[in-house]
């Protein structure tokens, strides 16, 4: 590991795959291409402007590529900057390149689905080292499989392991969060508002009503928040039409965009319709759309 800064490490990706699947257990590790991956801390904006800067990073020109970076935490003083134009910039350019990578490990998983899928239809069986990797597989998107129900476990998975649309994500995070500025945001790591209800595991919110146990769920990073909802809306019953959605789309040779995945988000908030057409919203004022193009640099940082 070489150290950059005090509170900056390039970090190799095999050490990197070892650092997220500690912090993280939702998914396997990230599978960048690329040479390095690099985790900032930075607790200023202007600090973290600084490194995008160094990167020749920019929203108006991702042509170039987004480079590889993961946040241990957003800057703790996005809420001081008083462009809100300013502000949106960096929320965005703060979480795109970790929906990329997230999304990233996932488009890596549904190859190997895709590779199982192909052998059982020429063969109608796998062989041991398959029938692992697609048991593994089941296992992390919850699905029950066994040996008989090959077939049906292979549909399901192919519902389930897909990517979520950049702008989709960006405009949930941005909603849930304040755009980085919401008390979840900054304590716990949590963008997208995501619970739990194992004790001691979360912050509990003011004002929770009594006789409720859920917590808000807390995270190390917000890379791994990051993954947790992509995992949440790819398994959840709440979310099986977004699924259908987006499954529909592939089968039409259409590319998953977030304004028709939206319509699967009506549980997501009480708020149900409100909800859905406030992120839809989101997305064309701040022309989201246009980042969901957006790829991770091939070249080194």
């Amino acid at each position: 590991m070489k150290r950059i800064k005090s509170n900056t490490y390039l970090l190799p990706l095999v050490f990197v795959i070892g650092l997220l699947v500690a912090s993280c257990t939702e998914s396997s590790a990230p599978v960048y291409r690329g040479p390095e991956v690099q985790i900032l801390g930075e607790t200023s904006y202007r600090d973290l402007e600084t490194k995008f800067n160094r990167y020749s990073y920019r929203l108006d020109n991702i042509e170039n590529g987004i480079p590889p970076l993961i946040l241990r935490s957003l800057p703790d003083d996005l809420s001081e900057i008083n462009s809100s134009r300013k502000r949106k910039s960096i929320f965005l350019k703060s979480l795109l390149p970790m929906v990329l990578l997230a999304n990233n490990e996932i488009h890596y998983e549904r190859q190997k689905l895709e590779k199982i899928s192909r052998a059982y239809t020429a063969h109608q069986q796998l062989d041991s080292a398959q029938e692992h990797i697609l048991a593994s597989l089941a296992d992390r998107y919850d699905v029950k499989f066994t040996q008989e129900d090959t077939e049906s476990t292979l549909e399901i998975l192919q519902r389930r392991i897909d990517i979520i649309p950049a702008d989709l994500a960006l405009a949930q995070a941005a909603n849930e969060s304040a755009w980085g500025t919401s008390r979840f945001s900054r304590v716990a790591n949590n963008l997208f508002g995501e619970w739990t209800f194992q004790p001691g595991q979360g912050i509990v919110p003011l004002g929770r009503p009594e006789g409720e146990t859920y917590e808000v769920q807390k995270f190390n990073t917000v890379y791994d928040s990051v993954r947790s909802y992509l995992h949440n809306l790819n398994t959840h019953p709440a979310y099986r039409d977004l699924r259908n959605i987006r499954e529909q789309l592939r089968e039409e040779g259409k590319k998953p965009n977030g304004l028709a995945l939206a319509e699967g988000l009506l549980r997501y908030s009480v708020r149900g319709e409100e909800y859905v057409n406030e992120l839809k919203a989101m997305i064309r004022k701040n022309r989201l759309d246009r980042l969901a193009q957006a790829k991770l640099r091939i070249t080194s940082i």
